[in-house]
This record gives structure tokens, C-alpha cells and sequence, in this order.
């Protein structure tokens, strides 16, 4: 469960408590500034999992921003960077291995010293765009 290693985990637990994580994500785009990366991710709302105004209000959907900060030895294959995404951390002491699966087609492999999980919304999507 890739979440439990994140670095502050205040708002995420607010949110969804501490032994969830997605099942599906997509990825709506990412930053590279300076050490760091930011992916913009969504997901279909998991009734079980979420917040009950989320459900009150009619939200099906919902995203939020994953930072990874201190970041070194970064590797891009078939970039793409649209779609479903897969996310492995594997812990190491003082850092994390960082492997993200897009679309079944590109792959990044990084080392992050934290990760960090802001901007959590939930809205509806009508799927007009």
C-alpha cells in the first residue's frame, strides 16, 4: 500500500483515513520543477471510502496532486504522461524507489527523499468534455 509511506499524512488521513488506498487512477498531468515532480491525478469516488458530503453533494469524482520532492536518478520510457496509472514505493531508509506505470505504455522510475499528497477536491464529472 504505496500511501502509507507518505511523508505528511494530515490531510489525506482527514479525508479518507489511513489504510486507504485508489484503486483506480488516472493521470491528468505532471510538473518537473526543480527537485521535484507533481502528478495531477483523479479517480471515480469509491463509496465506501469517502467522505459522505462527497455522496450528499453529488461528487462522483475526485483528485489530488502527488509531490514528489528531493528527487534523483529519474528515468522516462515511451513518455506519455495521459491515462491510467500504476503506482509501486518501495521504502529504503532514508528514501523511496519510485516505479509509475501510464497507460500500460510509460514507465518513470525515480528516488524521492518524501511524498506528499495535497489538494485533495471531489466534484462531478458529466463526462461533457
Amino acid at each position: 500500500m504505496w500511501t502509507s509511506l507518505i511523508s505528511d499524512k494530515k490531510q489525506w488521513i482527514s479525508v479518507f483515513g489511513d489504510k486507504y488506498t485508489p484503486k483506480s487512477l488516472n493521470i491528468s498531468y505532471a510538473i518537473f520543477k526543480d527537485n521535484s515532480i507533481t502528478l495531477k491525478v483523479y479517480a471515480p469516488i469509491e463509496e465506501n471510502t469517502c467522505p459522505e458530503k462527497w455522496l450528499r453533494n453529488g461528487h462522483n469524482e475526485y483528485e489530488f496532486e502527488i509531490l514528489l520532492n528531493e528527487i534523483s536518478d529519474v528515468k522516462i520510457s515511451n513518455f506519455s504522461f495521459y491515462g491510467p496509472i500504476h503506482i509501486e514505493v518501495n521504502n529504503n531508509e532514508t528514501y523511496n524507489d519510485i516505479h509509475i506505470e501510464i497507460n500500460s505504455y510509460c514507465t518513470l522510475d525515480c528516488v524521492a527523499k518524501r511524498i506528499f499528497m495535497t489538494n485533495i477536491k471531489a466534484y462531478y464529472n458529466d463526462n461533457s468534455a
